[in-house]
């Protein structure tokens, strides 16, 4: 089996999943690949596809068996008065396939092949559905961690109104300013709730995706911006390499194949028998032998239906080939575009919106404990910052969400270097 296809990623990803994955509890994306591969089953259903494949390349091959007819009768007992039954007659029949072997042979080696770019591509969906769990899970425990610290800073302001009659340096504060803060504090415990809910939904779907145990401790790293990406035409160079592609290609060769197979064996093949007969002679009783060819006589035209039939499936792949084509190009195109567009964003969100609300935050904490601000100007710089900070997390969660769609539209597979310092390694280079 010619196996280049899947080794460098199968392979790999079982061994490493394997050796630093189990009881881990630093996740990275390419751990959670690898731990992903060795409990998928699509990938098992894959390898006995390839297996299957193999065993039909290897049936494609061979001759048909021989045959053997043995006649039991009478005739030579009524012919010396006795009556018995005996062996008369032996005959061995061999069908002669000709030239049909080596196109069946053809289509099963190119669908073998298929198989194989086949597991290749189931690799890639289950690399884009682990990395876009992964990235959400990053998200949600950057929200959960955010509106932590969201409920940590209206539970500080709460307590410094409820203590400020005994400390001279802080103002005076009215029932209805205490209210807005209790509510501020509310509304933080609520949406903390809430976060911890999502955080705990995509970690259920983390240990379904993996496989692991709900038991075990997962740390995923910090969700990063995304920093670097390539050249959209190397992606599309990549592209033309897809594994998708790859398998249409192969299923395309199989069934131009199955045109040649249609005008072999369109008749029956031909056989050849070596016959053994018993017969009585004046002189006794004398075996005969004989050799019989049998050929089927081609009243009916069947070769030019069924050569029609292969040539219409294949035309059949031969569009698919180009729909598959033309939709992975256009989403990359599409990804593309949008991923340049979230990251310019993201970039200029921070510097333009994200910094000066938290700046705008501290002070407005100080100048409202001082009594410099009112209330509803603490309320609203507080309201901006956090509501800033988590749109800010949510443009880095699009960028990489987009960057794994990237990644399955161009072919692209997760590498994995050790030596790599960005635990949010994009795979591409």
């Amino acid at each position: 089996m010619n196996s280049k296809f899947i080794k460098p990623i199968f392979t790999l990803l079982m061994t490493l999943a394997y050796s630093s994955v189990i009881n881990a509890q630093q996740w990275t994306l390419q751990s959670s690949i690898a731990q992903a591969m060795t409990t998928s089953p699509e990938l098992k259903i894959s390898s006995a596809e390839i297996g299957a494949r193999t065993s039909e390349l290897e049936l494609s091959g061979m001759w048909p068996d021989p045959s053997v007819e043995l006649k039991v009768d009478n005739q030579m007992g009524r012919d010396e008065g006795t009556g018995d039954y005996g062996l008369s007659e032996i005959t061995i029949s061999q069908d002669i396939p000709l030239s049909r072997l080596k196109h069946q042979k053809s289509v099963a080696e190119a669908q073998l092949n298929a198989a194989m770019h086949s597991q290749s591509n189931e690799t890639l969906v289950i690399q884009n559905r682990v990395a876009k769990v992964f990235y959400e899970l990053q998200f949600a425990t950057a929200a959960f961690e955010l509106t932590h610290q969201r409920v940590k800073l209206a539970d500080k302001l709460k307590a410094s109104a409820n203590n400020n009659k005994s400390d001279t340096l802080v103002r005076y504060l009215t029932p209805l300013e205490k209210m807005r803060l209790s509510i501020i504090s509310e509304k933080a415990h609520q949406e903390e709730a809430a976060a911890e809910g999502k955080y705990r939904e995509t970690l259920t779907e983390f240990y379904k995706l993996l496989g692991i145990d709900n038991n075990n401790k997962v740390n995923v790293p910090e969700l990063l911006p995304v920093i670097d990406i390539p050249e959209l035409d190397f992606l599309s160079d990549q592209q033309d390499r897809h594994p998708l592609l790859s398998t249409q290609q192969q299923i395309l060769q199989a069934a131009t194949n199955e045109i040649d197979v249609a005008r072999n064996s369109a008749m029956r093949d031909p056989s050849i028998s070596i016959n053994k007969l018993r017969e009585n002679f004046s002189s006794g009783t004398e075996s005969v032998y004989g050799v019989m060819f049998n050929i089927e006589i081609p009243i009916h035209d069947r070769k030019s239906s069924k050569v029609s039939k292969a040539n219409y499936n294949a035309s059949q792949h031969r569009i698919e080939l180009a729909r598959l084509k033309r939709e992975l190009q256009i989403n990359l195109n599409q990804s593309y575009t949008h991923l340049n567009h979230v990251i310019e964003q993201t970039s200029e969100y921070k510097i333009k919106v994200l910094n000066p609300a938290k700046k705008i935050l501290s002070l407005s904490e100080k100048g409202f404990i001082s009594g410099e601000l009112n209330i509803l100007s603490l309320v609203d710089a507080n309201n901006t910052y956090f509501e800033s900070y988590m749109q800010y997390l949510d443009l880095m969660y699009q960028s990489w969400m987009e960057m794994a769609d990237i990644n399955l539209y161009a072919g692209q597979f997760i590498k994995f270097d050790n030596t790599q310092a960005n635990i949010n390694y994009t795979g591409v280079k």
